[in-house]
């Protein structure tokens, strides 16, 4: 799996087993999501497919276009279906939000997640007998989120902001509540807790993903992640230009 981005400009990760291509989100163009699968030796053409998150912009803006240039599926929540950027989606795929489906060899279970979208999921996706669990984009961890997300050989974890810092900092009084409420994004406090309450003993991998620029910095999530134990697991920071290489589960 490798992150191609992870920011409020743009979201793309990919995964691959075995020759099969997935894409969870696209928040970027399609020429520079080509770019980006480029730098990482891979051909568009070999992407099986992308699933949707939500209908954000920073996750959604370029899965229509490379979709349907080409010719690969598309999973997308009832609710994100209904939004216009899906309009020029060929022939989407509709998932239940609460029903596992399959993608080749990839078992994919959507999470629904506390967001303001309109039916906005996240994504443990199980292949070989490993799990995987994205999970950015969400305001609070529910019960069902800590049970969806145990247990895990990988983890992408949304570290989005420092609350001090978008309390203190120049957004808009409207968007530091969006932020920071129930319906927003994850703090680093928030994220913190929730790795202290899941079992992480079999993680390969923890990402940091989503980390704000104005509202975080990577010095404050590293100390964080030094007050949590994490056994044996590699730790990364997902930046929004390049996201992180490529980590190989075994």
């Amino acid at each position: 799996m490798t992150s191609l981005g992870s920011g409020s400009k743009g979201n793309a990760t990919l995964i691959q087993h075995l020759g099969r291509s997935i894409v969870i989100d696209s928040g970027f163009s399609c020429k520079a999501l080509e770019e980006r699968l480029g730098e990482r030796g891979v051909h568009p053409e070999s992407i099986d497919a992308i699933l949707v998150t939500h209908e954000h912009s920073d996750h959604f803006k370029g899965v229509s276009a490379f979709s349907n240039k080409y010719n690969c599926q598309c999973w997308l929540s009832r609710g994100t279906s209904l939004h216009h950027l899906a309009d020029k989606l060929k022939s989407p795929n509709i998932f239940c939000s609460h029903s596992c489906f399959h993608i080749g060899e990839f078992e994919v279970t959507p999470v629904a997640v506390p967001h303001d979208a309109r039916e906005a999921c996240q994504f443990v996706v199980n292949v070989s007998g490993f799990k995987l669990g994205i999970l950015t984009d969400l305001g609070h961890i529910t019960p069902h989120v800590e049970r969806e997300y145990n247990n895990l050989d990988a983890l992408l974890l949304e570290f989005n902001h420092d609350s001090e810092m978008l309390l203190n900092g120049r957004y808009p009084q409207k968007l530091k509540q969006r932020v920071g409420g129930s319906l927003g994004h994850l703090s680093n406090t928030q994220s913190l807790a929730f790795l202290k309450s899941i079992n992480t003993s079999n993680l390969q991998l923890l990402a940091a993903m989503h980390l704000s620029e104005e509202n975080n910095s990577r010095m404050l999530v590293e100390n964080l992640l030094k007050k949590v134990n994490l056994h044996n697991a590699k730790v990364v920071i997902a930046d929004q230009d390049a996201g992180f290489d490529w980590f190989e589960i075994k």
